[in-house]
Parts: structure tokens; C-alpha cells; sequence
């Protein structure tokens, strides 16, 4: 059992160093996810619901919220949901729990999310004071599907949905015929949101672990995933160094909402 590597850069050089060695090391695509809290797990929302753990409790969760969207959200949306894929990424923007885990192909959106997100407190005189470790995972997809699927002998890259590989993964599907582990994927542009964060994606199966955790118990290949953590202490800098490459909320969010959250912001309404 072997856990998963972690990375300590000491400021936004460091980081992007890190970043530069990581895509040097071959052809394969790398995915980020940038998180405020360091203990924070890779586990989709529909996973972490307070009572009902089990995965036939999980499978009616999705099926009854899914057909619950679907039916309530007609007036409120012109868009023709036209599958269940459709329907499972369009809940995702909207924050509706489901068995997807954003990731990014951009290294610095993910680094925004770790230290914008991350919790604090300001003190006398402004400053900021963090209470936890912001991190962000790295990802390796094509090295984590390949072990992910190697019981299918699959040698193929990142799935998009029309895959036979995903069949057994597709919304409302029976869980019990689902593989076990998360997959990489591709998944629809229905946002400007999702296009400006460079938005992929894993969809979970019915182990219900978090990767890190089948990571760890299920022997996948050292550089699949790996855990860079930025300390508590420089996030105040950190958080100064990516606003000042521009970017910021209302990149991240190309819409009033984000340029509002920026206006805050700028004008000190951070508390």
C-alpha cells in the first residue's frame, strides 16, 4: 500500500516549477483540483450525504434526485437536457450533488480555487489569517484509467461518454454492474463557467472511497496522483501572487456573478 506522494512548494515559483516538471515527464495530459482545505477527500458530492451510506441507499439517491431536476427545472432553464449525461453535468454546474469531481486542465484555476477557497480570519490591521492547509491533487488521467479499467484491458486515454467503457458508468444505471473505481472523462461545454475553467471531470463507481483512498489500497501507478500542499503560512502571498497574473474572480467566473465577487473584493468587502 502506497501512499500518495505530496509536494511542498515554499511560494508561486515553486509551484510553477512543479508544474513545469510534471509536464515534462511525457505526452499525457495533467488534471488539477484545487481545494481550500488540505483534508478535504476526492469524493463527489452524492457521496457524502450524512445518513445514507450504502451503495443501494447512493443508487436511489441519484435516480430520485435526477428524475426530481429533471422534472423541476423546466421553467427555469432553455436548455434541452437531451440524456441522462445531459442532465448529470447540467446538475453539476448547479451544484446538485452527483457522482462527479470537477477537475481542471489549467493549473492556475486550480491553484485559485486551493488558496481563494481556503477559510480565514482577518485580523488587526487586515491582515489574513489562515487556519488549514490549502492543496491542490495532480492528476495523471490516462495513467489512472488504464489502471482503473485494467480488468477490460483497456490501453486507450480519457473517455468522453459515448465510450463503451462508460456505459456501465452512465446515470441510473444499476451500481451493482458498475465498475469500481473513478474514470476520467470528458464532459459536455454547457457553461461558459465550465469553457474559462477548463472544467473535466471523474465519475465515481460504486466503490465509494475516495481516490486518494483507492489510490492507496489498489496499487495504481506512483505518478497517477499526487498531492501538492501549500502551507497555511504563505497562503496570504499566495493568494496575492495568482490575483496579480490576473487571475481572478470575474475570470474564473465570466458573468456578473464572479465580476461582483471581484468588486468586493477590490473595495475591501472580503469579510
Amino acid at each position: 500500500m502506497a501512499k500518495v506522494p505530496e509536494i511542498r512548494p515554499n511560494n508561486f515559483t515553486e509551484y510553477v516549477a512543479e508544474v513545469e516538471r510534471l509536464n515534462s515527464r511525457g505526452d499525457d495530459p495533467i488534471w488539477f483540483r484545487g481545494t481550500g482545505k488540505s483534508s478535504y477527500e476526492l469524493m463527489p458530492g452524492l457521496y457524502r450525504h450524512a445518513r445514507k451510506k450504502t451503495v443501494p441507499e447512493i443508487a436511489k439517491l441519484e435516480r430520485d434526485t435526477m428524475i426530481r431536476f429533471r422534472q423541476r427545472s423546466i421553467p427555469f432553464s432553455d436548455k434541452s437536457l437531451l440524456d441522462d449525461w445531459e442532465t448529470l453535468f447540467f446538475m453539476q454546474h448547479y451544484r446538485v450533488p452527483t457522482r462527479l469531481l470537477d477537475w481542471s486542465e489549467n493549473p492556475f484555476i486550480s491553484f485559485y480555487f486551493a488558496v481563494m477557497s481556503a477559510k480565514f480570519t482577518i485580523k488587526r490591521g487586515g491582515a489574513l489569517s489562515f487556519s488549514e492547509d490549502a492543496a491542490i491533487w495532480v492528476m495523471d488521467p490516462v495513467k489512472w484509467n488504464r489502471h482503473a479499467l485494467n480488468h477490460q484491458s483497456f490501453d486507450g486515454g480519457i473517455l468522453v461518454t459515448k465510450d463503451t467503457e462508460l456505459i456501465g458508468y452512465q446515470p441510473q444505471t444499476t451500481f451493482t454492474k458498475m465498475n469500481n473505481h473513478p474514470v476520467a472523462l470528458y464532459g459536455a461545454h454547457n457553461s461558459p463557467r465550465i469553457v474559462a475553467q477548463r472544467g473535466v471531470f471523474t465519475i465515481f463507481g460504486q466503490n465509494l472511497v475516495p481516490m486518494e483512498k483507492a489510490y492507496d489500497d489498489d496499487g495504481f501507478p506512483p505518478d497517477s496522483l499526487q498531492k501538492i500542499v501549500l502551507d497555511k503560512s504563505i497562503l496570504p502571498d499566495l493568494r496575492k501572487s495568482i490575483l496579480s497574473y490576473g487571475i481572478t474572480e470575474s475570470v474564473v467566473y465570466p458573468d456578473l456573478d464572479g465580476l461582483a465577487q471581484e468588486l468586493r473584493r477590490d473595495f475591501g468587502f472580503e469579510a
